[in-house]
């Protein structure tokens, strides 16, 4: 690991709340000379309801980000400020993830593999004005290991 990667694993987003969490984990970035990342390795981890009981479900599903899908990550978390529903990454070669409103602190999040098992995932978590901070300054702290910083 060298010291630009010194913030791996780092967070993207996530969603928990209730025994559900959907978080996109970043844990290693692909460097261009100049020492900033073309492109980030890592997983989306879903662990949702109550496994053992048959009622839920955990997985992890790889996946790469890039730059442009840091910009759209941004737009999304200012749509979803506003009260608007989101599709990150629809119809791309990679995991999407949707997020509408439930009520006023709720969100339904959806993950949907489309190029491997065809699978979707649903589930709902509670969000808050914090939460939104908090998602911020993740999407911050990877643009910085991006940068190269």
């Amino acid at each position: 690991m060298t010291s630009q990667d010194a913030g791996l694993p780092s967070e993207l987003f996530r969603f928990e709340g209730d025994g559900n969490v959907v978080v996109l984990r970043i844990d290693s970035l692909d460097r261009r000379p100049d020492g900033t990342a073309s492109q980030a390795r890592g997983t989306i981890e879903i662990d949702c309801g109550d496994v053992a009981a048959g009622r839920g479900v955990r997985g992890v599903q790889p996946t790469f980000v890039g730059d442009v899908d840091l910009d759209a990550w941004r737009e999304a978390l200012d749509a979803l400020d506003l009260g608007q529903d989101v599709a990150w990454r629809e119809s791309l070669r990679a995991p999407e993830v949707h997020v509408r409103w439930e009520d006023d602190d709720a969100l339904i999040v959806t993950v949907r593999d489309r190029m491997g098992l065809l699978t979707d995932v649903t589930t709902a978590v509670p969000v808050s004005d914090e939460w939104f901070e908090e998602a911020y300054d993740r999407l911050d702290r990877v643009y910085e290991l991006f940068e190269g910083r």
